[in-house]
């Protein structure tokens, strides 16, 4: 296991992924409060034109979810993107055929690889987060460092969910295009389904990332405490993360490297 986590951290150091998700989570935390600090006067301008629009009061919960709303509909997309060829990448350079006669356990290397590739995942988007909070502080005022600790806490559940079951649909298909497509469904369909059927929405994998905006505030909305319902939905989030995992051991036994 020692070995494989090495090789892990050695192969992450030197891809592309080492940049790309945390320029991209730290993109997101100067965007989300620029782009607060900003439309006031979009809007004033957009107001001189004609249009009579109503300026709403913006302050640093607005920051701070924008820096959400933007991770929740690019930055999880990114993560797809980026590990879609997880395992099944492996498999077709012929990697695991190289691996697996050594022999190594198709579990311990999942094992490896998820939690090294899953942790830099967290670590990027806690780097965005700090930017979040910095920029908000710089652009928007003092934010409710409590709150957003909080937010923080309920979507990281829901951020290592969505990398687990991209390692799974990898796993499960040797197209890394395949992976990615059948990847993005339940990132849509979750946050849909909750919305028809609430208990889905309140207690299933979404439901941590709603109350977590929630929780934070927005749009002249005071910040909510943690609901019962999201600490269940984050638990869930963690299960189903090992879940996923271990289908991906089972789908990796049954195929054909």
């Amino acid at each position: 296991m020692r070995v494989l986590v090495g090789k892990e951290i050695l192969e992450l150091r030197r891809t592309f992924r080492f940049i790309v998700l945390p320029a991209l989570f730290l993109v997101f935390g100067i965007t989300g409060p620029a782009i607060i600090r900003t439309l006031p006067l979009i809007l004033k301008n957009a107001g001189g034109q004609g249009f009579d629009l109503q300026m709403p009061d913006f302050g640093p919960a607005d920051g701070l979810a924008q820096f959400l709303q933007l991770t929740r509909q690019m930055g999880l997309l990114a993560v797809i993107v980026v590990y879609m060829g997880i395992v099944a990448g492996e498999r077709k350079d012929g990697t695991l055929a190289m691996l697996f006669v050594k022999p190594v356990s198709r579990l311990d290397f999942l094992w490896a690889r998820w939690a090294v590739n899953g942790a830099y995942v967290l670590v990027s988007f806690l780097l965005g987060c700090a930017v979040a909070v910095l920029y908000t502080l710089l652009l928007l005022g003092r934010p409710d460092y409590g709150a957003m600790a909080a937010a923080t806490g309920l979507y990281l559940t829901y951020v290592l969910l969505v990398f687990s079951w991209t390692t799974l649909f990898s796993a499960l298909v040797r197209s890394s295009a395949v992976a990615a497509g059948l990847s993005v469904v339940p990132l849509f369909l979750l946050g849909l389904l909750g919305f028809i059927w609430k208990p889905l929405g309140l207690y299933g994998p979404y439901g941590a990332t709603a109350a977590g905006t929630a929780v934070v505030g927005a749009a002249g909305i005071p910040p909510v405490p943690v609901p019962g319902s999201a600490l269940i939905s984050a638990v869930l989030n963690l299960a189903l993360c090992v879940l996923c995992v271990l289908g991906a051991y089972r789908a990796l036994r049954r195929a054909e490297l």
